[in-house]
């Protein structure tokens, strides 16, 4: 029972850490990084004129606007929702695949350089922000990478069982 007191209090002062310290800090240095990939987007949009159409400009500055003003929310919480709502919502993932569709149709290689950058950027948020979900999956990715072990060592028979722990195999591996 103390032992799970004491993994209850490490995980607690783990997530105490992560969230008041490290992950505001996180979040800060990708808003910094969406702030200057909106900048180079204008930059470009300025070097280009026409090339870069409107539509692509507007789309790609909504975006990265949406990510800097909802950084917060940029978790595993909300990509699931956004899936629920995608699966149920047929004028929802029309509007979505056709916006996806359009940014990433642009001809212009540095606009969709930015939206790859924007993505990523993306990904590093629902990182950050579900970083402490991460904890009570290490026992399942731990599982995970040690299923041939566990394979082999689910087919051990009776005596070689009993020599796992017994000082025979110690003896012998030593």
């Amino acid at each position: 029972m103390s032992v799970l007191l004491t993994i209850m209090l490490l995980l607690t002062l783990a997530h105490l850490v992560y969230e008041s310290i490290l992950a505001p800090s996180f979040r800060l240095k990708i808003r910094y990084q969406a702030f200057a990939l909106r900048d180079d987007l204008r930059l470009l949009k300025m070097e280009h004129g026409d090339t870069l159409d409107d539509k692509h400009y507007e789309y790609l500055q909504d975006s990265i606007n949406t990510m800097i003003s909802n950084l917060a929310r940029f978790d595993v919480a909300t990509l699931g929702l956004s899936e629920c709502m995608y699966n149920r919502d047929p004028e929802f993932r029309k509007s979505v695949d056709e916006r996806a569709r359009f940014l990433d149709d642009c001809t212009v290689p540095e606009a969709k350089s930015l939206r790859r950058r924007n993505v990523v950027l993306a990904e590093k948020a629902i990182l950050v922000n579900s970083g402490m979900l991460v904890v009570p999956l290490v026992p399942f990715v731990l599982m995970g990478a040690l299923k041939q072990r566990i394979r082999k060592f689910a087919s051990l028979s009776e005596p070689d069982f009993q020599k796992v722990g017994s000082r025979e195999l110690s003896a012998s591996v030593s």
